[in-house]
This record gives C-alpha cells, sequence and structure tokens, in this order.
C-alpha cells in the first residue's frame, strides 16, 4: 500500500508539470499570435483601408446644377461627401475642396465623372412600389392596340396557367385600340377561354377592372349584387347582369377573394422596383401604397409596419422612401409614430401622410365634374363629404399630412375646401393634392390652394397620353384647362411631380421634366396648350426640391450643397438645353453608387 501510494504520488507530480508545460506552450503561443494581429493592423498599407472607412470621396469633373438657386454664379466643378454619413461636406471647385482637405480628412478617394452632367437626385412624389414590383410580372396589356390584340394575349396567358391559379393583368386602355377603341372589354370576349382560371385585368389608370365569370363567382358578384359606396359594378343594359368592368371601390369586392402576397414577396417587389426606379435616376419616392379598393386596411398598414419596416431595419434600402398609409389607417399610424417617431434612424425611410380618393379618373369617367363629359356622365364621389372631413379632422389633430386624390374639376374644388377646413385642427405638415387634372376656374381654384398651403402634384406624362382623350371626353375650351402647370406657378401653387407608376406612366422624373416643358403628346408634332409649358429649370426644381418639400425632407435631400445627402445622378448631357430625354449613366445614394449604365443596358433600352 505504501509502494502503491507513492506510486500514485509520483503520477500526480509528473501530470502536474505536463500541465505546466502545456499552460506556458499555449501562454507562448497566445503571445506570439497577439503580436502578429498588432503588427498587421498596424503596418502600414494593411488593414481595411482608411478610404473605405474613415475618408471622404471627391466627385469631380462634371457640370453640377445643384437646385440651390446659386448655379447661374457657381464655378462648382467638384463635390466632396463623407463615406460614413453619406452627407455632403462641399461643394466647389476640385483644387479648393483638396486644399481645404489636406490634413484634416484622412484619405480623399477621387472618382471623375468624365465631364458630364450633375444634378440632385430625383424624387418621384407619387408612385406605387408594391403594386409596380408585381407588376413586373403581370400580364402587360399596355401594347394592345385593338380589342382583337387584347383577347389574344390574354388567351395566350391563360393557355400558360394551371387550372385555378389567377391571371394578373394591366395597362390596358381601350382608348388607343384601332379596332372596338372606346368599347369597354365585357368578360363574354375572353370566358370561353379562361374558364378554368379567374382573371383580374386592371386598365392603365387602375379605376377599372375586367374580370371573367369565374372571379365573379368566386367574389359571388351577380345581378343582385348592390354596388359599393364609391363604386359600381357595371350591368348589362337589357339582362342587369354583370358585364366584368368593375369601378373603384367595386374593384375591392375581387381583390378580397384574391391570393395575399406574403411578406417577402412584397420585399421582392419594393427591391426590384428600386431597381428600375435606381436606372432612371430616382433616390426617393413617396410610395402612396395599395389603394384600399385593392387589398384590406391591415394588409396597407402591414405595408409600412411590417414590411417597409423590416427592410429599414435589415438595411435593404436601395433609395429613400416616404410611406403612405390610407386616411382610415391614421390611429394605427399614429400609436405607431408614438413609438418609432417620423421617420427610421437610417434616414431611408420616413412616415406620417395619410391619403384619400376623392374621386376617380378621367378615362374611366369616374372624375368628379362640374359639367358632365360628353357622354353625360358626371363622374363618381367615392365618399360623401362629411364623413371624409371628420377623418381629416381626426389625422390633422394627430399633426399627420392629408393627402387627396382629385382629377375632376369638382373633385378638385371640393377636396381643396376639404383640406382648408377650419372645423378641426390644422396640421403643420404641408397638405397635398394629387394629379389635380382639371380645374374650371384656374383663378379661384389656385387662390384656395394657395391660401391652404396645399401642394400640388401633378403628372405630366399622363398629358401625353390624355390629350386626345381629353378633347374627346371634355371639349376644347374644357381641355385647355387642363394640366394647368404655367397658371399653378404663377398663382405661388407649389407644385411636384409624380408618375403614378405603375398606373398610366413609367417611374421616369427625366420623362415629366421633359413633358412639363414641351407638352408634346404622343403622335404629335405641336405642343398641346404650350402656355401652360413651364420652363425646364422650373420642371426640375419639381422633380427635386419641391417633391423633397412635399414629403418635408428638404433638410435632407432636392439639393446639392453642405450638410445635404449625398444622393444625385449623372446625366449624359445637359437636362435644361437637351432636345431628347438624357442618358442616366449613374445614381448615387449617400454617395454609394446604385445604378451605373452600361452598353448591354443601352441595347436592351
Amino acid at each position: 500500500r505504501e509502494r502503491e501510494r507513492e506510486r500514485e504520488e509520483r503520477e500526480r507530480e509528473r501530470y502536474g508539470a505536463r500541465m505546466t508545460r502545456l499552460m506556458r506552450i499555449l501562454f507562448h503561443a497566445a503571445l506570439v499570435a497577439l503580436a502578429c494581429v498588432l503588427y498587421v493592423a498596424l503596418a502600414p498599407g494593411s488593414g481595411p483601408r482608411e478610404e473605405e472607412n474613415q475618408g471622404a470621396v471627391l466627385f469631380y469633373n462634371c457640370h453640377f446644377w445643384t437646385g440651390t438657386g446659386k448655379d447661374g454664379i457657381s464655378a462648382a466643378d467638384a463635390m466632396l461627401a463623407d463615406r460614413v454619413t453619406g452627407t455632403i461636406a462641399q461643394i466647389g471647385t476640385r483644387e479648393d475642396i483638396l486644399r481645404a482637405s489636406e490634413g484634416g480628412r484622412g484619405a480623399v478617394e477621387e472618382v471623375d465623372l468624365g465631364g458630364k452632367y450633375c444634378i440632385p437626385g430625383l424624387v418621384d412624389a407619387h408612385a406605387h412600389l408594391i403594386l409596380g414590383g408585381s407588376f413586373l410580372s403581370y400580364l402587360d396589356l399596355s401594347q394592345a392596340s385593338s380589342s382583337e390584340e387584347f383577347v389574344a394575349l390574354v388567351v395566350e396567358a391563360a393557355s400558360r396557367l394551371k387550372p385555378d391559379e389567377w391571371l394578373f393583368g394591366f395597362g390596358w386602355d381601350e382608348n388607343k385600340w384601332v379596332q372596338g377603341g372606346k368599347m369597354l372589354p365585357k368578360a363574354e370576349w375572353i370566358n370561353r377561354h379562361t374558364g378554368e382560371n379567374p382573371v383580374c385585368l386592371t386598365r392603365a389608370d387602375g379605376h377599372l377592372a375586367l374580370v371573367n365569370d369565374r372571379a365573379l363567382r368566386l367574389a359571388q358578384i351577380s345581378s343582385q349584387t348592390e354596388d359599393p359606396e364609391g363604386g359600381e359594378i357595371e350591368r348589362d343594359a337589357e339582362s342587369g347582369e354583370p358585364t366584368g368592368i368593375l369601378k373603384d371601390a367595386a374593384i375591392t369586392l375581387v381583390r378580397r377573394v384574391q391570393p395575399v402576397l406574403s411578406k417577402q414577396e412584397r420585399m421582392d417587389a419594393i427591391s426590384k422596383a428600386m431597381d428600375y426606379g435606381l436606372s432612371n435616376g430616382v433616390t426617393m419616392v413617396h410610395d402612396m401604397g395599395v389603394p384600399l379598393f385593392s387589398q384590406s386596411l391591415d394588409l396597407c398598414m402591414s405595408d409600412l409596419l411590417d414590411v417597409y419596416f423590416s427592410m429599414a431595419e435589415g438595411s435593404e434600402m436601395k433609395f429613400r422612401v416616404y410611406a403612405c398609409v390610407p386616411l382610415d389607417g391614421a390611429e394605427e399610424l399614429q400609436d405607431f409614430i408614438k413609438r418609432r417617431g417620423w421617420s427610421h434612424p437610417s434616414q431611408m425611410l420616413s412616415w406620417g401622410c395619410v391619403k384619400e380618393f376623392y374621386d376617380g379618373s378621367l378615362g374611366s369617367e369616374t372624375a368628379l365634374m362640374h359639367e358632365p363629359y360628353t357622354s353625360g356622365k358626371n363622374g363618381i364621389r367615392i365618399h360623401q363629404r362629411e364623413a371624409l372631413e371628420k377623418k381629416v379632422a381626426k389625422a390633422n389633430g394627430f399633426g399627420m399630412q392629408v393627402i387627396m386624390h382629385a382629377i375632376g374639376d369638382l373633385a378638385v374644388d371640393e377636396a381643396s375646401a376639404v383640406l382648408t377646413e377650419d372645423g378641426g385642427a390644422r396640421s403643420n405638415r404641408r397638405q397635398r393634392l394629387e394629379h389635380v387634372q382639371h380645374v374650371s376656374n384656374l383663378k379661384s381654384t389656385f387662390e384656395l390652394m394657395k391660401n391652404g398651403g396645399i401642394f400640388a402634384v401633378v403628372n405630366p406624362l399622363h398629358l401625353l397620353d390624355d390629350a386626345k382623350m381629353m378633347l374627346d371626353k371634355l371639349g376644347v375650351e374644357r381641355s385647355a384647362k387642363s394640366y394647368a402647370f404655367k397658371s399653378m406657378l404663377l398663382s405661388n401653387v407649389s407644385i411636384a411631380f409624380g408618375s403614378d407608376w405603375p398606373l398610366v406612366a413609367p417611374l421616369d422624373p427625366l420623362g415629366s421634366i421633359m413633358a412639363a416643358s414641351d407638352r408634346v403628346p404622343y403622335e404629335h408634332l405641336e405642343s398641346f396648350v404650350p402656355e401652360e409649358a413651364i420652363s425646364r429649370e422650373e420642371a426640375l426644381i419639381a422633380a427635386t426640391r419641391l417633391a423633397s418639400m412635399a414629403s418635408l425632407t428638404e433638410s435632407l435631400t432636392g439639393t446639392l450643397d453642405a450638410g445635404m445627402k449625398a444622393d444625385f445622378v449623372v446625366l449624359d448631357r445637359d437636362i435644361l438645353t437637351c432636345k431628347e430625354k438624357p442618358v442616366v449613366l449613374q445614381t448615387f445614394v449617400n454617395g454609394q453608387s446604385k445604378f451605373k449604365f452600361v452598353v448591354k443596358e443601352a441595347e436592351e433600352k
């Protein structure tokens, strides 16, 4: 036993000695590893490059239009941006900026812009990104030139579907059809070829939809179904049966039975839409959301509270978005504002606006008019005014920006009065009228808008499509008071440009600028009501500085000046003097290139 105790003691001593040697080896190895790390980190030219993390970027060799009002006397050919904050540090000459940066800012990366033309990032003040991104995978009917071609496109698309799979399409416009023109399509045109598939085809303006009998049955729409408030189910004059045409709020009846996009599908749609916008120089969009007649209020709120907010949290926003929700969601939005404030800390997402429709559209003859269309119709008032005034007063009391869709002259007058009512608490955020397309009394209407501080968000690209249709539906005299941009500016009404993409027009602010100053409709050689044309610079301001003011973000975007975000666009020619629309060569957000034009894209365009 004594020998066993001695042997165990010797084993413990040997084990302790081995562990001591091992600990010494590990300790020395750790010291060596630490020394290596410090050497690599501190050695000249090694580790993360300073200009990638802490330096600045000097963009030079470019003709800058800053939008600050100083461009006429400025010799600026360079702009310095802070890489970390994405903020403009200085505008001036390259030599002056480099001299001022010596010894104080760290490494400066220089980017030669090739002698091209730089403008502030373009803002589309009225678009629908989730709809637009989704529509990129829908059947595009905008090129149909006849009723026969319309039907053929639908039949071909339906042939590729599985039974019970929905067919979605958009962009048709009966006014463009050479054959069968000006006649609204009917479900009977497509029923025989789409019997196994429900179909919903949205008109270009978004205020009409054609659905087939399968979709009508799923939605339980029959001759006995009453028209919803603010909508109409078109019916056959003899049988009283639905023809398949649904107007405005009536579209909701079918939307309720359609499959709902998942959160990830909506995020993917936004991402696709942003890529498209960046290729057109867009660095910010005011997203008007999906209309309530297209999806439920819960989904509309989820688009901001879940989808957009998650993208902002995950740094997935490729450009800035000012996100709008329906007026009926004002209380839920107020709860969100109490928790989150008015914008995301990244400054890539902001909110605080609520939107409502006052009427429909010109093409569908649902825009509300003082005098009837040539067809005898007067349009649709989507909401009873008294109920609407109460909702607006509540949103005003929350301090929200109220945005009202108004196209017809009667709708513009009544909506302006609602927004300037003294009955409720007035919001300190600028109220907006969207479209303001037709006005019967330019002086009194614009005086009311000016006194009420109402922004007019207008759609110059729509004029190119609507010119002939206006003459047919309204006549020459009333058409002359439409798209009255110059009269608005002369009346001191601030205007901003929106596309309403994917409805009617592309997400293309440069196209809006050209259309507002040229006013030459498609297939025309002369300007339409040229006295309402505005200068190219006035139009550029409406797509930059004023569009930023319309979302209360003018301290971030809309101009190029020290302290502003480095959101800008590089063009191949001067937008102020060119005859053809410029090509977007690069789009920058926060000083980072988000789009670059390549030859392959040129060939596709």
